[in-house]
């Protein structure tokens, strides 16, 4: 499943390049911090837009790109969810909604993701 495509949010850098300070004959790495919501209960829509900010990142020159934690099946941007609990009891619509996120999480390493240690 793709997202709707949207045009760029901005035109220039994705952040500005700053000096570290680092000797001069230090390699240089791009970085890029992704600061973005996954898509609630959706995860391959949520891998759509990593994909695509990856893509964006590395339009721009990026070597290393980071994203949120839990940014996959993770918690959305602002959310205040419960999962319908209350000591002692849960509501039938708490454990839909508790199903649903559980569904969208991914297995570390798995099929969706690949851990890499250098």
């Amino acid at each position: 499943m793709a997202l709707v495509p949207v045009p760029p949010i901005h035109d220039g850098p994705l952040f500005p390049e700053v000096d570290m300070g680092a000797e001069p004959s230090a390699p240089t790495v791009r970085a890029t911090v992704v600061q973005a919501s996954t898509v609630f209960y959706d995860t391959p829509a949520t891998l759509d837009k990593a994909e695509r900010l990856l893509a964006e990142a590395a339009g721009h020159g990026s070597q290393l790109v980071v994203f949120p934690e839990a940014f996959v099946g993770g918690y959305p941007r602002g959310c205040t969810f419960d999962f319908g609990v209350t000591i002692d009891n849960r509501t039938a619509k708490g454990k839909e909604e508790f199903r649903r996120y559980h569904a969208s999480a991914i297995n570390v390493p798995g099929e969706t993701v690949c851990v890499h240690v250098f």
